[in-house]
């Protein structure tokens, strides 16, 4: 009996810390964010339904999908634009030009900023070792964008002395479109940054 007894206690136990974790879980919800949540809050813009949507709904909705972007780090956001390009393409389509600089500088501007700060903070090697990698990812992509081209066209030294410069100055001018083709190789790199750091 005594036995029967304390698996009893051990089982309503173990009920009592699952129901603590599933009412933690359902609480929580709503401030954890996966690519899965932000391609879902993407995919269900309410001004894909409803183009005459008040620009207030617009702006608070386009907060909290850039709200979801900034909290991934950036292998979720690598994880979410290959599960998910369709979905982000038809999103950032559906923005207006206006909405399209907020999201860009909210997510893509932001991140480029932590890339060169932290770019800057590495030692020469792998500083060399990141930029040779910009350079190759850059020359992937230059066959469709050939503004990229006028930075490509420097040998390897050149090219990563005048990197930050340069790279600063061509992002800063660059159209929206560029700015949200360069985001998966900024990520990248700060991504490979981060791991450096951490060995």
């Amino acid at each position: 009996m005594p036995l029967q007894r304390f698996w009893l206690q051990i089982a309503a136990f173990l009920v009592l810390v699952w129901a603590g974790v599933g009412v933690v879980m359902w609480v929580t919800e709503d401030s954890v964010f996966s690519p899965e949540k932000t391609l879902a809050l993407m995919a269900e813009a309410p001004w894909l339904e409803d183009e005459n949507l008040s620009e207030s709904k617009r702006k608070a909705y386009l907060d909290k999908v850039i709200a979801s972007v900034l909290k991934l780090d950036f292998s979720q956001r690598n994880q979410m634009r290959e599960d998910g390009l369709e979905t982000m393409e038809r999103f950032t389509k559906s923005l207006t030009d206006e909405e399209k600089g907020e999201y860009v500088g909210r997510t893509v501007e932001e991140n480029f900023k932590a890339v060169m700060k932290g770019l800057e903070k590495l030692p020469a090697e792998d500083r060399r070792r990141i930029i040779g990698g910009i350079q190759r990812e850059m020359k992937k992509k230059a066959a469709k964008n050939p503004e990229m081209q006028m930075l490509l066209d420097q040998d390897p030294a050149s090219f990563e002395k005048n990197f930050t410069k340069d790279m600063g100055l061509f992002f800063k001018e660059a159209p929206l479109s560029m700015k949200l083709e360069m985001a998966p190789m900024l990520e990248g790199m700060q991504g490979r940054m981060q791991g450096m750091r951490i060995r």
